[in-house]
């Protein structure tokens, strides 16, 4: 009996210490590419540009690096300071940045003003196969969320659930 425990036991801790030699040293993220946020910024800025606003545009990667951006004429330096702001609020929270807006408004949750974010609406994770893979903000305008989400939806595509809607 004693022998069968052991035996038991041994084997417990063989699958144990394999199952540590198996995992993955490393993880493979989706991230934005140079190129796909500059597309993000020029569908953004030609999105506003249709609807006669002005806007800053940012794209971030998903650590909140700036990839890419861009102040259209005639937009203050707030712009692109706010748009820098939500996107990397957006990459950081994972989340839109209007719904940070929604927590902090509402009282359920500050900790992204406490941490020094900046949960104002403008900012949109970009999502590519479901991983975040970046986030684009959006100072100025009015609609700055809405256009944020027209360049995702027009350089990287809807994702599967709001395609059927």
């Amino acid at each position: 009996m004693r022998r069968t425990l052991l035996g038991i036991v041994a084997l417990l801790i063989s699958a144990v210490a394999f199952e540590s030699a198996a995992q993955p040293a490393y993880v493979e993220r989706k991230q934005v590419s140079a190129a796909a946020a500059r597309k993000l910024v020029d569908a953004c800025v030609a999105y506003a540009q249709a609807r006669n606003s002005i806007v800053g545009v940012a794209v971030v990667d998903i650590a909140g690096v700036l990839i890419d951006m861009h102040l259209m004429q005639g937009g203050s330096a707030t712009y692109s300071d706010t748009a820098i702001l939500k996107a990397k609020t957006a990459a950081h929270w994972q989340r839109k940045t209007s719904e940070l807006e929604d927590d902090v408004n509402s009282k359920r949750n500050g900790a992204s003003v406490w941490i020094g974010d900046f949960p104002r609406s403008g900012g949109v994770p970009i999502v590519i196969e479901g991983q975040v893979a970046g986030a684009i903000g959006v100072g100025g305008g009015g609609a700055a969320e809405a256009c944020a989400q027209a360049a995702i939806d027009s350089v990287i595509g809807k994702p599967p659930q709001a395609a059927q809607r």
